[in-house]
């Protein structure tokens, strides 16, 4: 007996609709080459391909129970025995029918069941398209679905448990509350408005301004967290600063355990930065770094090195930690206290590093030690970056000052998106209009304005076209 359901079309590299296609979706949900590969298939017709595939009815009574069968192609020749999970809409991750199917791991034998599906009507799945519909079918919202790319991405500790959190509904749940005191405020202003002619002191305007003020103060906390949200992820900024030839190559090279910048005992090599992504382990845990090598300061004729330099002066003021590198057998700690003095006053931490440790006698280090605390006030760290002694210390206090600039309280929602926290700051913009506004219709009118400037963390009032933008930066298969 022929299957219920009907492709929509025999083309599967063309769906006019895009992320809003109704059409069956089928893609690989791991890579080929292990041991086993996972393969999603989603929407209307997912059970009767399933059933097609294994050759038997699929039934509601199947519904998350896995069964061990053999995958045919359409002569009947086997092309895999592997497990295969029913589930039946509404009870699955996207909502509707799907099917999840754990194979072994041969590219060859991941293809002929794609073409097995392809030829029961179902076409490739858009990058993050399963997400997609999950949003679109009230299983996750948006916030959610973007802390799956998040999850997926995070590479540190601080990042997983930042990921896992906003899976679980935190930002979401705070946004929410918000917009729900935004619309009650709305509410009572609307209702000011209809019974302006009475004096009733809860719909008043100075009433209504002092309660929008803590909603305010909500939204301002969100729009600080961002600058740590990036940080989570990205890493945080640490530049390696110093005069030429300081071994600040080498100690960014030790650090790394590779040899990623260029080492030389010509002054100017490094003339541009070199920048890389690095995790270490602190207190709480690994913690990411984007760590720059910066070219030598002088006062060079050199063009080119110059700019390198101008490079390296920006690079120090926009990190939040500097890794001060002195030359130990030539510190030339006048030099470097005067590049210093020259720089604008910098609100960050500093450590400072003496190299070539392995060069230097006791008495040379503790000489070191006492010029360092009269220029300075501070006690270096001496490192080796051949023989790598002090490296570690230099790197667990390197994660320790970093760690500081990841601090989050228990529960506290941290902005990790550009556009969330641009959403956030049209709606502080609007709020605050409306803070010092005189009339109540005028009040009324922001706040409205300012729920609907809430949209891109809630899912909601969003284009298509910019939804489509947003999962199309998934990976396909999620």
């Amino acid at each position: 007996m022929p299957p219920a359901w009907q492709p929509a079309s025999k083309d599967r590299h063309f769906d006019s609709s895009g992320y809003f296609s109704n059409r069956t979706i089928v893609a690989l949900t791991t890579p080929t080459g292990g041991a086993l590969c996972g393969l999603r298939i989603s929407g209307v017709a997912a059970i009767g391909i399933a059933a097609d595939l294994i050759g038997a009815e699929l039934v509601r009574e199947d519904h998350r129970r896995a069964r061990r069968v053999w995958i045919r192609d359409s002569k009947g020749a086997r092309l895999d025995d592997c497990l295969l999970l029913p589930f039946f809409a509404p009870h699955s991750f996207t909502g509707e029918d799907s099917i999840e199917i754990f194979l072994h791991g041969s590219p060859m034998i991941a293809q002929r069941v794609l073409e097995e599906c392809f030829r029961l009507g179902a076409r490739l799945a858009l990058p993050g398209e399963f997400s997609f519909r999950a949003v679109k079918n009230g299983k996750l919202q948006l916030s959610q679905a973007e802390a799956i790319k998040e999850l997926i991405a995070a590479d540190n500790d601080f990042s997983l448990e930042l990921a896992l959190e906003k899976l679980s509904g935190s930002q979401h749940q705070l946004v929410e509350n918000i917009r729900s005191s935004l619309l009650q405020l709305c509410t009572l202003a609307e209702a000011g408005i209809d019974f302006s002619d009475q004096d009733i002191e809860e719909v008043s305007l100075p009433r209504l301004k002092s309660r929008l003020g803590s909603v305010i103060s909500k939204l301002s906390s969100l729009q600080g967290s961002f600058d740590r949200g990036r940080r989570f992820a990205a890493g945080v900024p640490v530049a390696i600063f110093g005069l030429p030839n300081a071994g600040k190559s080498s100690f960014f090279n030790a650090l790394l355990g590779e040899d990623r910048s260029i080492v030389s005992d010509i002054a100017g090599t490094t003339r541009d930065i070199v920048r890389e992504k690095i995790n270490l382990r602190g207190k709480s845990g690994q913690v990411a770094l984007r760590l720059s090598d910066t070219a030598g300061l002088r006062d060079s004729k050199d063009v080119v090195e110059g700019i390198g330099i101008e490079r390296s002066i920006k690079a120090a003021l926009e990190s939040d930690l500097v890794v001060i590198v002195l030359d130990g057998v030539a510190p030339s700690l006048e030099q470097v206290d005067e590049y210093l003095r020259r720089m604008p006053k910098m609100d960050k931490d500093f450590v400072y590093v003496v190299s070539k440790r392995d060069k230097l006698e006791p008495s040379e280090v503790e000489s070191i030690k006492d010029s360092m605390k009269a220029f300075f006030g501070v006690e270096p760290l001496f490192v080796s970056s051949i023989s790598l002694v002090g490296i570690a210390e230099v790197a667990a206090k390197v994660a320790e000052f970093a760690e500081k600039r990841l601090f989050r309280s228990s529960g506290e929602v941290v902005l990790t998106q550009v556009e969330h926290v641009r959403a956030v700051e049209e709606c502080l913009s609007i709020l605050q209009k409306a803070e010092s506004s005189v009339d109540l219709v005028l009040f009324a009118t922001g706040i409205r304005h300012g729920m609907n400037a809430l949209g891109p963390l809630i899912g909601e009032t969003l284009p298509d076209d910019v939804l489509g933008k947003i999962f199309s930066d998934f990976c396909i298969g999620k």
